[in-house]
């Protein structure tokens, strides 16, 4: 391909989960910082005022009731006809005036409009990376099916072939050694707090250890003595812009009795990383966006219940490369330090062979970038 470096890639994500959402925020700085041109879109963006003003509501259902979240995931269709049609327009005349041409995605339910978009182009070719954020074929590409394959698929991790084929680079600074890591685990319930994490946390705390929780609002805050917490700002959303009129990772805070949350952000990455890197497991559902920061810190996974086959597949990827255990599993060996030991020194030694391979940067899947 020839050096278009100075033509904008846009990287297209959606607010409806950190976990395709926080890795384009991530790459967007990762490709500015080398001189690349891009625009991050939101799918919310093209949403119908009316759907985007039910989001927080179906948020806070899915945080309260489990089961109806992973009903939703078997409910996936075509978001199509749920897109409004001004506002589709109005993105594909900016495209096309701007010649965009070199797309980058992290959720499939913006193949509807790439097809769109194709049409108005012919015969100019368009330059489309689908990232496949899982093991699995996450709901958002499996509704589409073949559809997919008219772009170029882009998969981190093959449960077929049982190894991890790219990495998705967080950080440059090594992983912690074991030894020197805090003593807790972090918890979490993923960027809309749903799954089992409430009672994995009673478990956790009974058998004596420590937490670094993120809190989906303040009434997950019950002050205790093994418990740091953290959370994001509420008031936060992911299809508005900041003060420097940017799309931001959500801010945190820690948490402390009797004061007033104090938010922070960074460019960078995520600062509940960088807990991670200090922690001796993540313990969540297997979402996509967690193996990698699992295998950035080799920061061992526990697993708790997913929400939708995608990360059922999620899960046993990651246990039968040897870098995760199942909740269940970890609770039979007495939440075993022992074992979580042996699970970072495997993915220590992965990492060791993946950077030897030369396949470190997935920025580098496309020789522009």
């Amino acid at each position: 391909m020839t050096d278009t470096a100075s033509e904008t890639i846009s990287l297209l994500c959606s607010g409806n989960s950190l976990g395709v959402y926080v890795p384009a925020i991530q790459l967007d700085y990762q490709l500015q910082q080398k001189g690349v041109t891009t625009e991050i879109h939101i799918l919310e963006s093209v949403y119908p005022g009316d759907v985007l003003a039910r989001v927080p509501a179906i948020k806070q259902a899915f945080h309260k009731h489990f089961a109806l979240a992973k009903k939703s995931a078997q409910l996936v269709r075509d978001i199509k006809d749920t897109l409004d049609p001004a506002k589709v327009s109005e993105l594909l005349n900016q495209w096309r005036q701007e010649k965009r041409t070199r797309f980058i995605v992290f959720t499939g339910f913006w193949i509807p409009i790439l097809e769109q978009y194709r049409k108005i182009m012919d015969p100019v070719k368009l330059d489309v990376d689908l990232l496949r954020m899982d093991a699995g074929d996450s709901a958002s590409y499996q509704v589409y099916g073949e559809r997919c394959d008219a772009f170029r698929n882009v998969w981190f991790f093959s449960a077929e072939e049982n190894q991890v084929l790219r990495e998705f680079p967080i950080t440059t600074l090594l992983p912690v050694p074991f030894s020197l890591r805090d003593k807790g685990v972090v918890l979490h319930g993923g960027g809309w707090g749903i799954g089992t994490y409430r009672e994995a946390k009673k478990k956790l705390l009974d058998a004596g250890n420590r937490l670094h929780v993120l809190a989906y609002d303040l009434e997950e805050f019950v002050p205790h003595d093994q418990v740091q917490y953290y959370m994001n700002d509420p008031h936060w959303n992911p299809w508005s812009l900041n003060e420097q009129g940017k799309h931001s990772f959500p801010a945190l805070a820690l948490l402390k009795a009797g004061m007033e949350p104090k938010f922070r952000n960074q460019d960078c990455h995520p600062l509940l990383f960088d807990v991670i890197r200090n922690s001796k497991a993540i313990v969540s559902k297997p979402g996509g966006y967690s193996l990698f920061e699992s295998f950035a810190a080799a920061t061992p996974f526990v697993f708790l219940e997913p929400f939708a086959r995608h990360e059922a597949v999620n899960a046993e990827f990651w246990i039968n490369q040897g870098f995760g255990i199942w909740f269940e599993d970890w609770e039979q060996q007495h939440f075993s330090n022992r074992c979580l030991e042996e699970l970072h020194k495997n993915l220590l030694h992965a990492r060791e062979k993946f950077v030897q391979g030369g396949k470190y940067d997935a920025t580098k899947n496309n020789s522009e970038i």
